[in-house]
């Protein structure tokens, strides 16, 4: 039964190469996205906490830029969209979690982040988990990737039917820490036979996704029980990653990008949003805005700060200007080149003014609207009671970041400014939305030339 079970898993490890595209190295800097799964706002020395200890991580916050008001969406398969298309997961078609038996995934016509590094020359890697379409029409190397060592669905060969037994155990196995050698080494040689030309490394730690589970190693070695032990671990893994870089001479012209996909799961010995209220699955901003770092030796400041408004959405922007090339130009894209702020130029006015979960929340300079009433994050009962916050609700973040103190009754002028704004930007949105990938994909045929929606029947 085991042997059957690891020749049919679900998930498997996938080793892809796609072509040489035989590049010399340039100007053009080297690009690692180290992207967490659920670590929160407070589970980062450099970011306030008091019981975990990241010393790596905070060592490449001493070397770089800390971004104190980085944003992205309450869920795994959102941001990861966000990511790759440089939009709002709702302007690109998916606000929930891909699951495995979704017949969904990212759409052919977007055009991604690693497509548009690979016309600068880039060659393009992704490493651990990529949850924007389990079935192989979504499979990251026809996104964009020339490399991907990770997670992935196989269906019952001949039938097309999810085998519901290895189902179980691969989602069982999925976030073991037993894995992080084997994406270690993965990330490492890709680093090591790429250094001669510009690479773009996509490193998807599973990690520190429930259930928690770490590497033997790693077991016992930090307070707050399992969960700090996977934390330690995910500080070993970015260690790792950074030695490799010094060790093949690249980290000068390498930018390093640190961030988690959402807020926390919280409850006892489990994830911390630190100042900030609730964490995944709310629009709190415990779920929704994460600890990030970049370290460029060659452009950051060490030991920097940014308290501006920024996102997973800016980094398909900031890329392309990074690698000299366009963003598309055929379609709306949320994100802006935050370049200026890694880099610390003087900026007159902030890139954003506002950051917009469509017909949810509102966060405009200061000021943060709830549209709709907010609940807690969390059906299991672990994160235990916590109140709900009624729709109509404004809070100053920069005086109460936590979110405790509604203020909306002493300044309806800013409550009727907010609503205008997410009433214009919903508009917009419907507009200019593009539809998810569903297979067969020929039901929505927009292309990558222009992007379209057409309404399916």
């Amino acid at each position: 039964m085991l042997k059957r079970l690891f020749t049919h898993a679900v998930f498997f490890w996938t080793v892809v190469l796609i072509g040489d595209v035989g590049v010399e190295a340039a100007d053009r800097p080297n690009i690692v996205v180290f992207l967490t799964d659920d670590q929160g706002y407070g589970d980062v020395g450099c970011f306030g906490s008091k019981s975990l200890e990241t010393p790596n991580i905070d060592r490449l916050c001493q070397q770089g830029r800390k971004f104190t008001d980085f944003y992205v969406h309450q869920r795994c398969s959102p941001t990861r969209l966000a990511f790759m298309t440089g939009s709002h997961a709702h302007r690109a078609g998916c606000t929930k979690v891909i699951y495995n038996k979704d017949r969904i995934g990212i759409h052919s016509g977007e055009v991604t982040t690693p497509e548009l590094l690979k016309t600068a020359g880039y060659t393009t890697g992704i490493v651990g988990k990529w949850h924007l379409g389990e079935w192989d029409a979504f499979n990251p190397t026809r996104h964009g990737f020339d490399f991907f060592y990770g997670f992935i669905i196989d269906l019952d060969q001949g039938t097309g039917i999810y085998r519901n037994l290895e189902r179980i155990e691969s989602i069982r196995r999925k976030t073991d820490g037993q894995h992080s050698p084997k994406l270690l080494d993965a990330a490492t040689t890709f680093i090591k036979e790429n250094k001669e030309r510009p690479f773009f490394l996509y490193y998807a730690s599973p990690l520190p996704h429930t259930p928690w589970i770490p590497n033997e190693r790693f077991k016992g070695t930090l307070r707050r029980g399992t969960y700090g032990d996977v934390i330690r671990e995910i500080d070993w893994q970015v260690g790792e990653l950074t030695k490799t870089l010094d060790q093949q001479g690249v980290t000068e012209n390498t930018l390093f990008v640190f961030a988690s996909d959402n807020g926390p799961v919280l409850g006892i010995n489990g994830g911390d949003a630190g100042p900030l209220r609730d964490g995944k699955w709310t629009d709190f901003e415990g779920g929704i805005r994460v600890p990030c770092i970049m370290r460029w030796p060659d452009r950051i400041k060490p030991g920097s700060t940014n308290n501006q408004i920024t996102g997973i959405i800016d980094l398909l922007p900031t890329f392309c200007a990074i690698a000299g090339v366009s963003p598309p130009g055929d379609r709306v894209i949320d994100g802006r080149n935050i370049l200026p702020y890694m880099t610390g130029e003087k900026v007159e006015k902030p890139i954003h003014d506002s950051f917009i979960v469509p017909g949810s929340v509102i966060r405009h300079g200061q000021w943060k609207l709830l549209v709709r009433e907010l609940k807690p994050g969390g059906k299991s009962g672990r994160e235990g009671k916590r109140p709900s916050a009624r729709a109509g609700s404004l809070f100053n973040l920069q005086t109460d970041p936590g979110e405790t103190r509604d203020v909306s009754a002493d300044h309806p002028e800013i409550v009727a400014d907010l609503r205008r704004r997410m009433d214009a930007a919903v508009r917009e949105l419907e507009a200019n939305n593009r539809p998810i990938g569903r297979l067969p994909d020929a039901e929505f045929p927009a292309t990558k030339k222009n992007g379209k929606k057409r309404s399916r029947q």
